[in-house]
């Protein structure tokens, strides 16, 4: 259920949450508003934590920082018993702040400059996943300044070339035109026994960990390499890091060709499948065949602790943006409800992510219209919602954004308005700001006119 459960309807047909009315919030503190739920927050976590420690009792779950950088929500996780998985200086600068110790960080990510790892040997992190021969010696001299033996991890990249194959698979041919960007990441297939080898003469490094992302490939990728570097090494692999990538569910990620589709069956009088509720992920179902998948994999070889990297499973459906409507017009047929945040706020990876829309002020009202909901920026992609079915939508709406607790308030940019303020409201209905609108003073403030 998650936070639906902890909506209801109140007597002047406004949404609330806890009890809070979300639109008496947007009179207090303004819109464009992210609104966090605590409980929500800690729920998805301790869900996840407990699919998999029911199976599997050595297991880390490590909280994506980048997902939702807040320092109130690291914190909430953090006492709840989660690591911190960091992938740059600021991740770690921000894990820190909030209460994490080194030992219950996970260093990810493909660029990590000196000062960067300098820093995370010193606060002594518990695995820095590396991901190229450079980085390699890089951490290696570190360490040794130090005086420590660093543990780390390789990165495993799943990549393979498709060969001709690709010529005959749409989306094999677009990954060639752009140079197979994901290849990038990582140690190939081809080259991991090489930096495995290369790891193992650098008298300062310790390796302890083979990771890959996301978890989908993992087990397949990492069980019969853990075995290979067992028989050629003599090395026992104690960690075994499957990364992240748990959708849950919430958001519908679309591409061109769903959109075509979509666009045809509404052409031949069928109704548009772009607003149906996107499930959320059983999580349970999902860990026992990794955990299936671990064991049967691993054979004779003891059992290695289990990494898990979540941050979108967690916070996704934690948060809300509530938007305002600034004004309703027509275009080429359809009705478009223009809002105060877009794409500023709601940046989406590559493909459509479309979002479930309440009217706040209109809680109860049956659907009875097609809305586009669509941002206050100057380009054609600042959408929200295309086909959301609503009810009457009027100027000065305010429209409450479901999925909004991942990749947004740590994505959001400055681009024409300032950031929002974010609240936090915990199961009795208290509200915390957990960060502070920004003002054109605040935008400006490292500006310097010479």
């Amino acid at each position: 259920m998650g936070i639906k459960k902890y909506l209801e309807v109140n007597g002047a047909n406004h949404l609330t949450l806890h009890g809070v009315d979300l639109v008496s919030l947007c009179e207090k503190y303004g819109t464009p508003l992210f609104v966090f739920d605590e409980a929500t927050l800690v729920e998805n976590f301790e869900r996840f934590k407990r699919a998999f420690e029911s199976l599997y009792p050595k297991v880390i779950v490590c909280y994506s920082v980048k997902t939702n950088n807040n320092l109130a929500i690291c914190k909430i996780l953090r006492e709840r018993g989660a690591y911190a998985e960091v992938s740059s200086g600021m991740d770690l600068h921000i894990a820190l702040k909030a209460g994490f110790t080194g030992e219950k960080i996970i260093f990810d990510g493909p660029f990590k400059p000196e000062e960067t790892l300098r820093k995370a040997v010193k606060e002594k992190v518990l695995i820095i996943n590396v991901e190229s021969f450079a980085e390699m010696e890089r951490l290696n001299k570190i360490a040794g300044e130090f005086g420590v033996k660093q543990a780390i991890g390789i990165r495993v990249n799943t990549f393979k070339d498709p060969g001709i194959s690709k010529y005959f698979n749409l989306m094999k041919l677009i990954d060639a035109a752009y140079c197979n960007l994901n290849s990038r990441f990582g140690f190939s297939l081809d080259e991991v026994h090489i930096a495995i080898e290369k790891a193992l003469e650098l008298k300062n490094l310790s390796v302890e960990s083979i990771m890959t992302h996301p978890y989908r490939a993992a087990t397949k990728t990492l069980l019969p390499l853990a075995h290979e570097l067992h028989e050629k090494f003599g090395l026992t692999i104690k960690y075994l890091n499957i990364g992240g990538g748990f959708n849950p569910g919430g958001v519908r990620f679309v591409g061109s060709k769903e959109l075509i589709l979509d666009f045809i069956r509404q052409k031949i009088g069928l109704k548009s499948k772009l607003a149906e509720e996107v499930k959320v992920s059983d999580i349970e179902l999902v860990a026992r065949t990794i955990v299936s998948e671990i064991r049967q994999g691993l054979r004779d070889l003891p059992e290695p602790i289990l990494i898990v990297e979540p941050g979108r499973f967690i916070t996704s459906s934690a948060g809300i943006l509530l938007v305002r409507v600034d004004h309703v017009k027509h275009a080429a047929g359809y009705k478009w409800a223009v809002v105060d945040g877009g794409t500023n706020l709601v940046p989406s990876f590559g493909a459509v992510e479309l979002r479930k829309v309440l009217i706040a002020n209109k809680g109860s009202d049956e659907p009875n219209s097609e809305v586009n909901i669509v941002g206050p920026l100057l380009y054609s992609e600042d959408f929200i919602a295309l086909k959301a079915p609503l009810p009457e939508v009027c100027e000065g709406d305010i429209c409450a954004i479901f999925g909004c607790g991942a990749y947004t308030l740590s994505r959001s940019n400055q681009f024409l308005y300032p950031r929002p303020a974010a609240v936090l409201l915990d199961i009795k209905g208290n509200i915390k700001v957990i960060r502070e609108k920004e003002s054109y003073e605040d935008f400006l403030f490292k500006d310097r006119v010479v």
